[in-house]
Parts: structure tokens; sequence; C-alpha cells
């Protein structure tokens, strides 16, 4: 029976990935967090802090074939903060590690994410997996820099491994609660005077889909994994019936900054992409990695906002 590790299960993603891997009667799923799981599985879940030493050696006990490192970056980092995420780079380091001393390993499938690239006017219209990111970078770009060159690293070092990089648009639904989401489902949406930035999303459904694809195919290399589509958020609030209000630079970001006291973070990297936007190009997820989210862009749009699939395919 082949092992699967997943760290990072605790999440929307995660926890979702463990019940689609369960269910495979060859498989043997193995998940780690340093929180409780928000969505409920039954494979065995190890509360454990994804420092150095404890990971490492749960990893080196594990034996697992298939890794799937899904908190890469700490949850404080995507939220703009510093606390513990210098931590979670040293554990990452500590992963890469204890794969390095085992022979078991196939695949190692690491979740990163298109603010890879930064928001910045400078950007170009398209971005590849091999532009190079313009601008002064957040804190969240900067740590996922840094854990993308581990994975450079690591791939060199060991050329009989699999590493696949998935850099994912920002992951919409109905019922992941992530800062994307929670900033465009208020019912009044404070938006920048004068910007209607151009946004990719990738369906909740089709962010657990890609990882479990890209564990079952032979393809090593970084992809951008984004819908079909682009939208201007203009469109996307009146698709979900919010009310817009537009407000010039300095209360806008006052505005975003007082949504923390109704449990709503916009960090920086996400003021960047909703003053600039951010499109990036999927040629190489279709045809090197072979995965076609099920949702276009308008479709996971009007999911997100209550439409079931049948009335939005």
């Amino acid at each position: 029976m082949r092992r699967v590790l997943i760290t990072g299960a605790a999440g929307w993603t995660g926890g979702n990935l463990a019940l689609q891997l369960e269910s495979q009667p060859d498989l043997e799923v193995f998940a780690v967090d340093d929180i409780d799981p928000r969505v409920p599985f039954t494979s065995d879940f190890r509360r454990l802090s994804l420092d150095r030493l404890t990971l490492a050696r749960y990893v080196l006990d594990v034996q697992p074939h298939v890794i799937f490192h899904l908190q890469s970056v700490h949850p404080t980092s995507e939220r703009g903060k510093n606390s513990e995420s210098e931590e979670r780079i040293v554990g990452s380091l500590g992963l890469f590690g204890a794969i390095e001393r085992l022979d078991t390993v196939e695949k190692v499938i690491v979740k990163s994410d298109t603010a890879f690239y930064g928001a910045s006017p400078r950007n170009p219209s398209v971005l590849h997996e091999t532009t190079r990111p313009q601008g002064s970078p957040s804190k969240f770009q900067r740590d996922l820099t840094e854990m993308e060159r581990f994975i450079g690293d690591a791939a060199l070092r060991q050329p009989e491994i699999q590493f696949t990089v998935l850099r994912f648009a920002p992951i919409f639904g109905p019922l992941i609660k992530n800062p994307v989401s929670r900033y465009l489902t208020l019912p009044s949406v404070p938006t920048l005077m004068g910007f209607d930035p151009r946004l990719q999303f990738i369906h909740e459904a089709d962010a657990v889909a890609a990882l479990e694809h890209a564990s079952n195919h032979d393809v090593s290399g970084t992809f951008n994994v984004a819908a079909s589509g682009q939208m201007y958020l203009s469109r996307i609030l009146r698709l979900g019936r919010r009310i817009p209000q537009p407000l010039p630079g300095r209360m806008f970001d006052a505005a975003l900054s007082g949504l923390a006291r109704v449990n709503v973070q916009v960090p920086r990297h996400l003021r960047g992409l909703l003053k600039h936007g951010r499109i990036v190009d999927t040629t190489a997820m279709s045809e090197a990695l072979g995965f076609e989210p099920a949702f276009s862009c308008r479709q996971t749009v009007l999911s997100a906002y209550g439409h079931s699939f049948k009335d939005v395919a």
C-alpha cells in the first residue's frame, strides 16, 4: 500500500484532499498540522509543530511515497504578518532534509500561489512561469520566493524525485474562508477609486483536483493553476449582487484596515491585487501537466455566490 503524507492538512484544501485520497483503497493517508482540522477526515492525523525536528522526525517514521506540502508558508505570512513565518521556512528545510534521507519518496507536490509574481503596474499583462516579478515584494511574496528556491535546490540534488510546484490563483468558492473570499462576499465591498483590476481564480474544488491530478501524473516543474477566463472586479461584484464602495487611496486603505474588526484580513499582497490585478498564463497547466479545471472563472464566481454547478455550467 502506498503511503501519502499531507502537511497543512488542517486547512480547507488540505482537509478535502485528505478526504478525497482516503477513499482510494490503495492509499494510506497521514496528515499533519499545528492546528485542528477544519474538515473532518478519518486518516491518521498528528497535531505537531511544523518545525525542523518534529516534522522531519515524523516524515522519517512514515516513510511516504508521496508528499503534499500544502502549508509551505505560514498562514501568518499570508495575512501579512511576520509571526512564526520564519519557523515555517525552517520547517521546510527540515522536511527536505528528511526527504534526502529517504529512498521511498517518489513525488513531492507543493502548494504555492500566484502572489509569487506580486502585483505591480510594471508586471506584464500576462504572467508566465518564467516571468520575473517586478515592484517591491510583500512579506508573503518573499516567503513564497524563498520556499520555491528550496524546492529548486532540492530538485537539483534529487533528480530521481518528481517535484511539482502548483502556483494557484486565488482560491474562491462557497465554502473556503480565506482573505479573498471573505472580502468579495462582504455585503458592501470597499474598492479603490479609479481602478478596476482584472482577476483570475481557481475554484476550491478544482484546487483539490489539481493536487490529486499532480500526484497521479509524472510531471515535474512549476505550473500556474487558474480557471479559464478573467473578470474585472466590478463585474465580479455585480454577479454577486454586492455593493461596491469606491474610495480614494487613503480612505480605501483605512477601510480595509477597519475590516479586521469583522474578521476580514486584507494583507498587503491582496491590496496590491485589488489595485493592479493579476493574470497568469495556463498553457503549461493544460499542455504539460494535463489538467483542466472544471469551473471557468465566471462559473467559479457564480458558485462562490451561491449558485449550483447546474446553474453555472
